[in-house]
């Protein structure tokens, strides 16, 4: 059997037709302003790692492919491609009359230098991983770039639109990294203006973008961290658009006149993750029945309706359903709190155990009440949890010693596709991973050479079913994003998405 590194191969060489680019009719118009809890730690796209770096990336950068508003993956600046047979060597033909913002034209020069940018480990990218596999790029003439891979990658497009973005090649080095990430310029559908550090960024349309110009002329990123603060600014009018409000203010942005809300499902994951690999010993943990047990011990129905205001959907495995196909015969474990005091009597545990929890206060939506519930949820059947409670930085900077026991988590969705969860969080070699299963691992190494869409439904089914039968965590909800939106603003969030792009955005008066 191959290893977690290798990738078997897959068979006949692909051609992928070019898409028809979405043209906007009008001239843009008018200003969008959206209110954001935080903002990117950088403006150079090889350098961040947060949501909202690649929320900004999305907006104002491209790459040989891309995803439309749909979310689907279409051409982007390279306008079709080919694969070869044996899957390593992935040729793109650019699209011509394509520009960066300055005007210049976006060369084969401009990908060989940003790819190699990219994966060059001293660029010290926070995204490398997603495609690290690229070996070489190959510039073949004026119009043609060929990348070889060092093994095959059976969702290489995906991780490369996510993590590819093209930069212009002259711009950079005349101004410097320090200088780019200041005034960083793209060939996406708005261009930089200026932006001033905690407080906003603004963009202006690129109205000689080669496929889509989008509607507003002014796009402006506020950073607000305060809740109560983005509330207010919908309702004086100073924003058009209020992102991620916790539940409990939901019924206040639905009050306010001229104002309607969004709950937009996110393609992000939470569970409480079981420490059952690294420092466990003799846990508890390790045996599989303790494990049922606690799935049984959580109420999750009662969390969602009265701490998420039902922005949450319960989920019985590790697939988010907005961006994966779901077995719909599939069910959570059933809260049953006798059933789990059962099993842990039969375990071995007639009394319970007691055990550390930790969790972030400020990382994730309303992270403290909810790691409350948990640990009340537990202590029910008889589990003593010692629940520790730090400020996010903490809590996050700690995380990778994997000394948690158990710890509340949630994972993204970014390349739209369940292998990111799979090697980045589950799989035994996995950076984030705290958990250990040689048939799960077995699974996920399989599915890194499947190409047919619907066989890797299938075999991630597979994988979901057999994580739930291991109890491998305790699963809990993808949950939802709350917007608050003027009526003024016609706009929807991609599928599946918590990286937001605005170019499809409008404002009426």
């Amino acid at each position: 059997m191959k290893s977690f590194l290798q990738r078997a191969a897959f068979a006949l060489a692909v051609s992928v037709s070019v898409a028809a680019p979405l043209v906007a009719s009008a001239q843009p118009s008018g200003t969008l302003t959206v209110a954001l809890p935080a903002e990117p730690a950088t403006l150079d796209p090889h350098k961040g790692n947060t949501r909202y770096n690649y929320l900004f990336n999305s907006n104002m950068f491209e790459g040989l492919m891309v995803r439309n508003d749909k979310a689907e993956l279409v051409p982007g600046i390279a306008e079709s491609h080919t694969v070869s047979p044996d899957g390593l060597t992935y040729t793109f033909t650019l699209r011509k009359g394509v520009r960066f913002h300055d005007g210049s034209p976006l060369t084969a020069e401009d990908v060989k230098f940003s790819l190699e940018r990219a994966t060059n480990p001293a660029t010290k990218n926070p995204l490398l991983n997603f495609i690290k596999t690229i070996d070489k790029v190959e510039i073949l003439d004026a119009n043609r770039v060929a990348l070889t891979l060092k093994e095959k990658d059976a969702i290489f497009l995906k991780k490369l639109t996510f993590a590819g973005w093209i930069v212009p090649r002259a711009y950079l080095q005349q101004v410097g990294e320090e200088g780019f990430a200041r005034r960083p310029i793209g060939t996406g559908p708005f261009r930089f203006v200026s932006r001033s550090i905690n407080e906003r960024i603004e963009m202006q349309a690129n109205e000689q973008h080669w496929g889509w110009v989008p509607k507003v002329r002014t796009l402006v990123l506020r950073t607000v961290p305060e809740d109560a603060v983005r509330l207010g600014m919908l309702q004086t009018g100073e924003a058009d658009i209020v992102a991620e409000m916790p539940p409990p203010l939901l019924d206040r942005i639905s009050a306010i006149r001229g104002v309607k809300t969004l709950s937009h499902p996110s393609g992000e994951i939470y569970w409480l993750v079981l420490n059952i690999k690294d420092g466990a010993k003799e846990s508890p943990l390790l045996k599989r029945e303790v494990r049922i047990a606690l799935n049984h011990a959580i109420d999750r129905q009662a969390i969602i309706k009265n701490v998420l205001r039902d922005q949450a959907e319960q989920i019985p495995g590790v697939l988010a359903p907005s961006v994966s196909v779901v077995d719909p015969n599939f069910k959570p474990y059933a809260y049953d709190p006798a059933r789990a005091r059962k099993i842990l009597a039969d375990a071995g545990y007639p009394n319970g155990f007691k055990i550390d929890m930790y969790g972030s206060v400020g990382r994730y939506t309303l992270d403290r009440d909810i790691n409350l519930a948990l640990a009340n949820q537990l202590k029910a059947v008889g589990v003593e949890v010692n629940l520790n409670l730090w400020d996010s930085a903490k809590w996050v900077s700690d995380l990778p010693k994997k000394y948690y026991p158990m710890s509340y988590q949630a994972f993204g969705n970014t390349i739209f596709d369940p292998e990111g969860l799979m090697i980045f969080g589950v799989h035994s070699k996995a950076f984030w991973s705290f958990y250990r299963n040689e048939n799960v691992d077995k699974l996920i190494d399989e599915s890194l050479s499947i190409t047919d869409q619907n066989a890797r439904d299938a075999h991630f089914q597979k994988i979901d079913r057999a994580m739930h039968d291991d109890a491998s965590h305790i699963f809990l909800w993808e949950n939802k994003i709350l917007f608050g939106i003027r009526d003024r603003v016609t706009w929807q969030p991609r599928p599946g998405d918590n990286v937001y792009k605005f170019w499809t955005a409008s404002v009426g008066k």
